[in-house]
């Protein structure tokens, strides 16, 4: 696991270096994935250097910023762009900038830049668009939520928000590996229907009390202590 506070020490003890692509991860020139890759390095650990990926495959939870209370320390944040690159099969556009929350009080964005090709701290969201929990991150042992009450409506697929993030920390929780974007999606669906079968419940993919109810059940169990 990445330990959250070395993290931003190490992404803080950045700033000024200059900025280059691909870089070669230190003082000679270092550039917006590659902060990632060292900071991974020095925790003994490895992430693929490229925002596009690292959204795709190395987030636990992702969403779109509205405003600062959206953010916490060590949370990735991403500049967007609507045209998804040739690479990739899906419509998700271009993640084409990452950077690092490393305060939020005063607001700190730390990444390498291409203005003043260095790497320095956004004080302001600017066009800083989505954020982003890195999967490899330390995760609280209280951070498994309840269901209340009033977020237990009955979801499908195609649903989008708040209720849909509920839906999918507990899916998570109970080992089914998938984002936590708010959308209820295909692999949300499959995860649905395959939670459904394991409990002897309708494989309908969609989420009723009787689904709510055994997920509750289920994220109660592996909650600690």
């Amino acid at each position: 696991m990445i330990n959250i506070d070395k993290l931003i020490s190490d992404f803080e003890d950045c700033l000024g270096w200059p900025y280059k692509t691909p870089g070669t991860n230190d003082q000679r020139g270092i550039d917006c994935s590659g902060m990632f890759v060292r900071a991974y390095r020095l925790q003994g650990q490895r992430i693929y250097h490229g925002s596009n990926t690292i959204w795709r495959r190395h987030l636990r939870e992702k969403g779109p910023i509205d405003t600062v209370r959206d953010l916490r320390p060590g949370m990735a944040v991403f500049k967007w762009k609507p045209d998804t690159p040739a690479k990739f099969s899906d419509d998700e556009g271009d993640f084409c900038h990452i950077g690092l929350v490393t305060s939020v009080s005063p607001l700190r964005i730390v990444h390498a830049s291409t203005e003043g090709m260095k790497v320095k701290a956004d004080r302001k969201i600017g066009r800083w668009k989505y954020w982003g929990v890195l999967a490899a991150a330390e995760q609280p042992a209280d951070s498994i939520p309840a269901i209340p009450a009033d977020e237990r409506g009955l979801l499908r697929r195609g649903d989008r928000g708040e209720a849909v993030r509920v839906l999918q920390r507990c899916l998570r929780s109970a080992g089914y590996d998938l984002a936590i974007d708010g959308v209820f999606g295909r692999i949300t669906l499959e995860c649905v229907k395959s939670f459904q079968a394991t409990h002897d419940l309708v494989r309908d993919g969609v989420v009723g009390p009787l689904t709510w109810g055994k997920l509750e059940e289920v994220c109660r169990e592996v909650m600690p202590g």
